[in-house]
């Protein structure tokens, strides 16, 4: 993932979970290992659509919805995707025997938070560090479905440098990747079920956000 898009998942984590006013340049800079200059470029553009406003030494986010809407239009799923295999395991059984360095986005990141009040889903996408994406391909060596070269059931994507401090150190909710990462990975989901699990997702973020600023 670009590093714009740690700094886009930092502000709509900071409003969302930490209840958030104020983000300075220097801090987000601090805490993402970025330069500032690189965290400035991230949050004009940002700036631009409306979706955080530049005050006199920080950044407010103004919207959430349009941040989200701007860093889903820019994320590209299938390029983080570093291996893809199939297993003929059902998928709860999958997800049990996944390593711990791991971080379920997409269905199984929705399961894990919330459960499953959706719909049935036969892929498991998740995040993995470099020795994490090692395991999962010694528990799920390369294989096909007959009959259908090239499908895959198992996708497992790189984490960002952030991301994999969150997986190494166990910070992560149930294993699951930060909610507004899982939103913006179904947003770009081609499965059919994607769009049930986003618009599910869409109502709790809503709500959370509510929540947030109104305290």
């Amino acid at each position: 993932m670009k590093k714009a898009q740690m700094v886009y998942r930092y502000f709509a984590e900071g409003v969302l979970n930490d209840r958030k006013r104020h983000f300075t340049l220097r801090g987000i800079a601090r805490e993402l290992a970025l330069s500032p200059n690189t965290v400035s470029l991230a949050a004009m553009q940002l700036a631009k659509v409306g979706a955080v406003t530049k005050y006199n030494g920080y950044f407010g986010v103004t919207s959430l919805e349009k941040l989200l809407v701007f860093w889903s239009v820019v994320r590209n799923l299938d390029h983080d995707i570093k291996y893809r295999t199939y297993s003929s395991l059902g998928i709860a059984e999958i997800e049990k025997r996944m390593p711990a360095e791991v971080a379920y986005t997409c269905y199984s990141g929705y399961v894990a938070l919330f459960g499953n009040d959706v719909s049935d889903y036969d892929k498991i996408y998740v995040y993995a560090t470099e020795s994490g994406l090692k395991e999962v391909m010694r528990r799920f060596p390369e294989m096909e479905l007959q009959g259908k070269p090239g499908y895959s059931n198992i996708l497992v994507l790189k984490a960002d440098p952030v991301m994999e401090i969150m997986i190494e150190e166990h910070t992560l909710r149930k294993a699951a990747a930060p909610l507004t990462q899982i939103y913006v990975d179904l947003w770009n989901n081609k499965d059919w079920f994607a769009y049930e699990f986003l618009k599910k997702l869409r109502q709790r973020i809503e709500d959370k956000y509510a929540k947030a600023i109104l305290q």
